[in-house]
């Protein structure tokens, strides 16, 4: 197996490459949730002009066709890799539709690099003599065969996904008529990130900063390797990552170890420890999850799957503080959190910040006080228990 850390872009840009979604892989699933992690990723990117690690591309090198087209079947990754093919796409129409738009790169550019391929020099004729026919295409992803525009399409678009998706998504990047039965998810995505790019304060440059930005990992397997046992490694041995290890590591990961242990010992032991014990990390995810429905009121995780990306979201998107500050008020949250978690007295909580950030408060902290503060009325008081003392 090679790998390479490789930008997203330059790997789908690959000249005379085909990426085939074989049969057996799952339809594309990603919902507008990942859209809009994707999104985000993009533009955070783009903020901090650095380098934003997307995931694993692991795919298999087929032999090269008569048109000297290499096609690498997806093993891992589809899902990313079509998301992002629907984003450029529909950043070539929002291109086409604002010739002022400044973003270093044109349409056109974007469909003949990444959303379409190209016989190698000399091969298309080649291609012709030998009676290679377009359909071929489709029938190295799921046995079928496109018709029409569509066959076309396929023997030159850059990703070929399997069964239902594929005619779609062939339609959207050729422009062409969509099939009688579009694919949901696929024209829906479409949709999100036009509706993204048609908002005021839309920054077309920044946008194409950012995408250039996304790494990820790119894993070639050879007919000597394994491909779906090197599959099952990076999806599903071991045990899966609760949202506190997730948390932690976000938060610890950027400081040298010094600070990386003086802020374990100081904030996130102990509050671990408040929970101990908590197999699976139960109670201290669902403080995170209670925490971030305080701190984060407009946007909410649906289900615990969902509670580390709104967590990224709200610190790198909405909070001003530091690493510390951040973990003082987790800690002190959680200490309130442990002491009521059986009656989940988050509730309570709702209309006030004031004990996250300055620790629990005691039992008398909301009393008022009363008029004997005054000294006028204190002094009256005394006269008065004096009065009794003398009667007695």
């Amino acid at each position: 197996m090679k790998t390479s850390n490789d930008a997203l872009l330059g790997l789908l840009g690959r000249e005379h490459v085909q990426f085939v979604v074989p049969t057996y892989q799952r339809l594309y699933s990603w919902k507008h949730r990942q859209c809009e992690e994707l999104w985000l990723d993009v533009h955070r990117a783009a903020k901090s002009n650095l380098t934003h690690f997307v995931g694993t591309l692991l795919y298999e090198q087929d032999a090269e066709d008569a048109a000297g087209i290499t096609r690498l079947a997806v093993v891992d990754g589809q899902q990313r890799l079509t998301t992002l093919t629907l984003m450029l796409a529909a950043f070539a129409r929002y291109l086409d539709a604002h010739a002022d738009a400044d973003a270093s790169v044109d349409a056109a550019s974007i469909e003949r690099r990444f959303l379409k391929t190209t016989p190698a020099d000399g091969a298309a004729d080649a291609a012709g003599a030998t009676g290679t026919s377009a359909g071929a295409a489709g029938t190295l992803a799921d046995g079928g065969t496109s018709t029409g525009a569509l066959a076309d399409a396929a023997s030159q678009a850059k990703l070929l996904l399997s069964r239902t998706d594929r005619d779609t998504l062939l339609a959207v990047v050729a422009r062409e008529e969509l099939p009688e039965n579009p694919s949901e998810n696929v024209m829906a995505n479409l949709a999100f990130f036009e509706g993204k790019m048609a908002e005021d304060g839309f920054d077309p440059a920044a946008f194409w900063r950012g995408v250039n930005l996304l790494f990820v990992v790119g894993a070639q397997v050879d007919r000597s390797d394994n491909a779906q046992l090197i599959f099952e490694s990076l999806n599903s041995k071991g045990l899966p990552l609760t949202t506190a290890d997730l948390v932690r590591n976000y938060l610890l990961l950027a400081e040298t170890h010094a600070e990386q242990t003086r802020l374990y010992d100081e904030y996130w032991s102990p509050i671990e420890g408040m929970f101990a014990p908590d197999p699976g990390s139960l109670r201290l995810d669902n403080a995170i999850q209670g925490w971030l429905s305080l701190r984060f009121r407009k946007v909410r995780a649906k289900g615990t799957g969902e509670v580390y990306s709104v967590f990224k979201r709200y610190v790198e998107d909405e909070f001003e503080g530091t690493t510390e500050s951040l973990l003082a008020e987790l800690r002190n949250f959680s200490l309130v959190w442990a002491e009521n978690y059986r009656y989940h007295a988050v509730k309570k909580f709702r209309s006030s910040f004031n004990w996250a950030i300055n620790g629990a408060p005691t039992l008398v902290a909301d009393r008022k006080l009363k008029e004997t503060d005054h000294e006028g009325a204190a002094q009256k008081y005394n006269e008065a228990m004096s009065a009794v003392d003398a009667a007695q």
